[in-house]
């Protein structure tokens, strides 16, 4: 089994109220004497590492209220410290779509925040960025991403070397020493197992020392030396109790029942299986899919059996498979929400390993050229040459197979979370021509009946006359029903081919067409959400341009997001500037002829225009960067301008903005002819 040092703290240089050198008597004083919202922050930092191993709600709630404390002040690096705390809480409830949301978050007050004036300074903020990249790994294992995982403790290594942070070092290589006993290579785990073992801790953090005493112990039983497994395990024991570290003694306890299981020993499996399930129960981990309360479950029905105890094995087994069972669709939905939120982040950090990869490989080569003799090093420059050449087209070929595959799959997220949107406005245009239909239909039903009475009265020509105009009347109701009805069936045809997975396939396009089907189609749909609202629309289309080959389905997805934000921003300046401002969108295209897209090819422009209140200077190289978005949270994905940015450029084109603060922006979109 893997184990991990779920620990996160950003210790040195600061001295915490904590473990064993405090009682909570202590840290409930600290907490009632605090003066100020400085010291009110620590004392709530303090109960929530604190109750850490102890118990889950506890340490959210404390590590909330530092959250809040901190919001209120704008004291982002403390602000990151508490993110951290939550990201750590929430990953081992298996929240893994909120405990990303956290770690980025505390990441970009890391990088981007400027220095706090008297509270932080430079080995501060090399500790709480390596804490992060420890969260990072410890999210990236909950996930399957090993690569990822091995990529962030390592970071977490060389951050903490350089902020002299023996601590974070620490529970690294611990947690590297389960990785690789976890991928089966027990004796690269023991050498970072020893690694751990060797840093000498202060008291403040014998907490969680313990936990490489579990590590040896595990990795000593998959070398095949039970007794020294054992010996480790009663150590972490003794450790775990006395530094009141709860959770790694239930992983001891765990994996002490196991081994007693395997070993026929009824009494000893079946005290350290009721004891795992009491510490459980005491910490309240119920809702981690990592390491959760139906193996307990699972083991005391195991160690009832060995007893034949029946009763208590069958009662224990079935609350062994619906804990499972909820724990495990609990598990499935979680992965697949933060997968739809991590494809971008994911392409990243694995970009980032490779290059360290071939980074590395690059300086064990030259080290193996030194020393040997010119003939043999030339004859192993070009061996290894071409070794590595062979080895990054793989890597090549890999990352660009995974590219594909998350960009395929971006496209199809961004599509169904715009769907909602594009449906809306669908149907409230659909509704026009259907109440044509409606009224006519009913009109001509009042004629008929009125032509069955007259009839019945005919006597002379004028009467005639009048049953004539009847029936023309309802021939004509009759072609304005076809005509609305066709319209209605064009609608709906439209939106299904947009519904549809794009086939990959360039095919001859109307751009004005499209440009203007989806212009009206965003536009209804923020009619259906906002009945009041109300927008001006100019169009100015370049008859000259004719049909160009494009994915039609993806143009107008990007031109879907593009009217989306664009009436989003006029309908909020709205809401602020009152009647004085009209609302206007615009969209224009044209062709022309360039060497830009190369020699004797031309280009069609579609510029997007809107007279909201335009882009900040300072975030506008940001609005294509993937999750970066100015909405409020749970109104924008972040993914629609990335997902733009990538579908011109997979049709060779370019699309760029310009903006003026108060006066709108522009995007303009080019694309080669």
């Amino acid at each position: 089994m893997k184990y991990f040092i779920l620990v996160h703290f950003f210790m040195a240089p600061f001295t915490f109220a904590v473990a064993q050198s405090n009682s909570i008597n202590r840290l409930q004083l600290d907490l009632e004497k605090a003066v100020n919202d400085s010291a009110l922050y620590w004392a709530n930092i303090n109960f929530a590492y604190y109750y850490e191993e102890l118990n889950i709600d506890s340490s959210i709630y404390y590590g909330d209220q530092a959250l809040l404390i901190a919001k209120k002040n704008n004291w982002k690096y403390a602000e990151a410290t508490a993110l951290n705390s939550q990201g750590y809480q929430l990953l081992i409830l298996g929240k893994y779509n909120e405990s990303l949301k956290c770690l980025q978050r505390a990441y970009g007050f890391i990088e981007n925040t400027e220095k706090e004036k008297g509270s932080w300074n430079i080995e501060d903020r090399l500790v709480t960025l390596s804490t992060n990249h420890h969260m990072f790994a410890l999210l990236m294992n909950a996930t399957g991403n090993t690569v990822q995982e091995i990529f962030h403790y390592k970071e977490a290594i060389s951050i903490a070397e350089k902020a002299d942070a023996p601590f974070r070092i620490h529970i690294a290589y611990s947690n590297l020493a389960g990785t690789y006993s976890y991928l089966g290579l027990p004796d690269s785990a023991l050498i970072f197992a020893k690694k751990s073992e060797a840093i000498q801790l202060p008291p403040e953090f014998n907490k969680h020392a313990m936990w490489n005493l579990l590590q040896l112990g595990s990795i000593y039983l998959k070398k095949g030396d039970e007794e020294k497994g054992k010996q480790y395990f009663y150590q972490g024991i003794i450790a775990s109790k006395k530094y009141e570290n709860q959770r790694c003694l239930g992983f001891i306890n765990n994996e002490l029942t196991k081994l007693y299981l395997s070993e026929d020993r009824k009494d000893s499996s079946l005290y350290y299986a009721v004891q795992t399930l009491h510490i459980l129960n005491e910490i309240g981990n119920e809702g981690n899919v990592s390491y959760n309360i139906g193996i307990a479950y699972e083991n005391l029905y195991l160690s009832y059996k060995l007893n034949n105890q029946f009763d208590s094995a069958f009662k224990y087994q079935g609350l062994a498979l619906v804990a499972k069972d909820s724990l495990y669709k609990r598990r499935i939905k979680s992965l697949s929400d933060f997968q739809s939120l991590t494809f971008s982040e994911q392409l990243r950090l694995q970009n980032a390993e490779q290059e360290k990869v071939v980074y590395q490989s690059l300086i064990r080569t030259y080290s193996l050229l030194i020393g040997l003799v010119v003939f043999v090093a030339v004859a192993l420059i070009l061996y290894r040459n071409n070794r590595q050449k062979r080895k990054a087209n793989s890597i090549l070929k890999t990352t660009l197979d995974n590219l594909k595959s998350t960009q395929s799959q971006l496209i199809q997220s961004e599509k169904m979370a715009s769907l909602g949107e594009l449906t809306a406005g669908i149907a409230h245009e659909i509704q026009n021509p259907l109440n044509f239909v409606n009224n006519f239909s009913e009109v001509n039903t009042e004629l008929i009946e009125e032509l069955k009475s007259e009839k019945l009265k005919l006597k002379n020509e004028r009467d005639e006359q009048l049953e004539n105009e009847l029936l023309n009347d309802i021939a004509e109701n009759e072609k304005k029903i076809s005509h609305h009805g066709k319209r209605a069936d064009a609608i709906v045809k439209g939106m299904l081919q947009h519904s549809q997975k794009s086939s990959g396939q360039k095919e001859p396009t109307d751009i004005n067409k499209l440009a203007d089907e989806y212009l009206h189609l965003s536009y209804h749909g923020l009619l259906a959400k906002e009945k009041t609202f109300n927008a001006t629309l100019k169009t100015d289309f370049d008859e000259s341009i004719g049909n160009i080959n494009v994915i039609p389905q993806d143009i107008g997805r990007v031109l879907l997001n593009l009217y989306n934000n664009a009436f989003y921003v006029v309908a909020e300046r709205r809401k602020v500037e009152g009647g004085g401002y009209e609302p206007t969108v615009s969209i224009t295209t044209k062709r022309s002829y360039s060497l830009s897209f190369g020699e004797g090819r031309g280009e069609v422009t579609i510029i997007v225009k809107d007279n909201g209140n335009g882009i900040p200077k300072k975030i506008i190289d940001k609005i294509f960067q993937p999750f970066f978005t100015t909405k409020p949270t749970g109104q924008g994905t972040g993914l629609g301008l990335s997902l733009s940015y990538d579908i011109v450029k997979a049709h060779g084109g370019e699309i760029k903005v310009e903006s003026k603060e108060g006066e709108g922006s522009e995007f303009i979109i080019q694309l080669p002819v």
